[in-house]
């Protein structure tokens, strides 16, 4: 079954069971199981066997990107993406959890992810991922429809969602994004408690933000 972009971004809101899925190649996707995501079994930076819908995504609000440690050294997304994790703070494993996955398994190896981990500070909600074979292209295929497959580029965006009961919410923002921005970003992803009062509506009150809800009227 063929797919598009779109049916991509937004047609897993039906999600079935929990079942394996392999598709018969990185363009064919069937969003009516595992809401879309291959059975991608891999292993973290710190030699732990992870599964990435089970374990990363589901009933999660999750960031994840693309990277190589060979490709970071020119283009330095990781640095960025750990200051978006600093600003974020306490909330990184208990609320939201990171995954960057490698597109280059066979250098970037789990001794190797263990030391970048560390060289970035990275916390336990963080995990770098090494997948095998053509799994990373599946996992693009399937986040973003590259015809391609994974290239270290893919490493310039950041993908995120709230996976939590319900929820198919999905975005993207570029990794150089300013941290400020990126933290608004994944913070409206959270729960929030609801107003205990009616919130006003219509012309902003004097000293009042007229646009209170839109995080850049205060930048």
């Amino acid at each position: 079954m063929s797919t598009t972009r779109r049916q991509l971004l937004s047609g897993a809101a039906q999600c079935g069971p929990n079942e394996s899925l392999t598709p018969t190649s990185v363009h064919q996707l069937d969003l009516n199981e595992r809401c879309g995501f291959p059975d991608v079994r891999a292993m973290s930076h710190k030699g732990e066997p992870v599964r990435f819908f089970e374990d990363r995504i589901q009933n999660k609000v999750f960031m994840v990107n693309f990277f190589s440690i060979d490709d970071d050294k020119m283009h330095v997304q990781t640095e960025q993406i750990a200051k978006i994790v600093e600003g974020l703070g306490d909330k990184v494993g208990r609320d939201v959890f990171l995954t960057s996955i490698t597109v280059d398994p066979v250098n970037d190896t789990v001794e190797r992810l263990a030391e970048f981990a560390a060289k970035h500070n990275a916390p336990d909600g963080w995990v770098f991922m090494r997948a095998s074979g053509e799994e990373p292209a599946m996992l693009a295929q399937r986040m973003y429809h590259f015809n391609r497959g994974a290239s270290a580029g893919m490493g310039r965006l950041v993908f995120y969602g709230n996976a939590t009961g319900n929820a198919r919410i999905w975005g993207t923002f570029p990794a150089k994004i300013t941290t400020q921005d990126a933290v608004h970003r994944i913070s409206w992803m959270l729960p929030r408690k609801k107003p205990a009062s009616p919130q006003m509506a219509g012309p902003a009150l004097p000293g009042k933000s007229a646009y209170a809800w839109n995080h850049r009227a205060t930048l």
